[in-house]
């Protein structure tokens, strides 16, 4: 069977000296990996995390893996794909959708919020907080975004997923005054949150504190290849 499909790329990965296999997160399909023969010599110099593409595969009844053998971008990027920060942004951004979205399950809201926030980050150069935007935002997609049940939150109960000022009666939680940041990224909009001026140590623990909630929801969460990039641009 051949169809057109549209999707943002998430991963790239050899798979002979000619082709590729592509992991794509697909407008009605979800997560899918496509076997893109000659993929390298054909579009390898557009395939990068994030792109947002139009491909055309076929897909046997008998084999779980379909393969390319088009692939066309619907949105050109102007500057992900040249600014080392923007392109750092986006591998994580990418590696962050692989690893908690499951194969094969629709994901069409998420799909259509990613795409605002690739066309958003493209153009762009307010990126000092966005990586805390981003792991927010993809939180509350996910559902697993931490209850706020107070003003000025202290503490990050990461088992019972709030923002409280009380500590539970167990150890697996995150206590600082840096923790009202929370509130602040899942109260405001994008806009908003970025105004914000928030000193390099308080992101910082905000990043391994969403890396360390997210653990704790979703199985499966191994460590992120991009996580000393995105510290180092923070």
């Amino acid at each position: 069977m051949k169809a057109v499909e549209e999707g943002i790329l998430i991963h790239r990965a050899p798979y002979s000296e000619t082709s590729l296999l592509i992991t794509i997160l697909c407008k009605t399909q979800g997560l899918l990996t496509f076997l893109f023969q000659g993929g390298k010599k054909k579009h390898g110099n557009i395939l990068f995390p994030m792109a947002q593409i139009e491909f055309t595969y076929y897909k046997r009844s008998d084999s779980s893996l379909g393969k390319i053998t088009e692939v066309n971008l619907t949105s050109v990027a102007k500057t992900i794909p040249f600014d080392p920060v923007k392109s750092s942004i986006a591998f994580f951004m990418a590696e962050l959708i692989q690893q908690i979205v499951k194969s094969g399950h629709a994901e069409n809201q998420l799909f259509y919020m990613l795409r605002q926030e690739v066309e958003w980050l493209d153009a762009s150069d307010e990126l000092t907080n966005y990586p805390l935007w981003l792991l927010a935002v993809v939180c509350v997609e996910c559902g697993i975004a931490p209850a706020v049940e107070a003003e000025h939150p202290t503490v990050l109960d990461l088992i019972g997923g709030k923002l409280t000022t009380v500590r539970p009666n167990h150890v697996q939680y995150i206590e600082g005054d840096w923790i009202h940041w929370f509130e602040t990224m899942l109260q405001e909009d994008r806009v908003s949150f970025l105004s914000h001026t928030i000193s390099k140590q308080d992101r910082l623990q905000c990043f391994d504190a969403w890396l360390l909630y997210y653990r704790s929801h979703l199985q499966g969460i191994r460590p992120f290849k991009s996580v000393d990039i995105i510290r180092e641009i923070f």
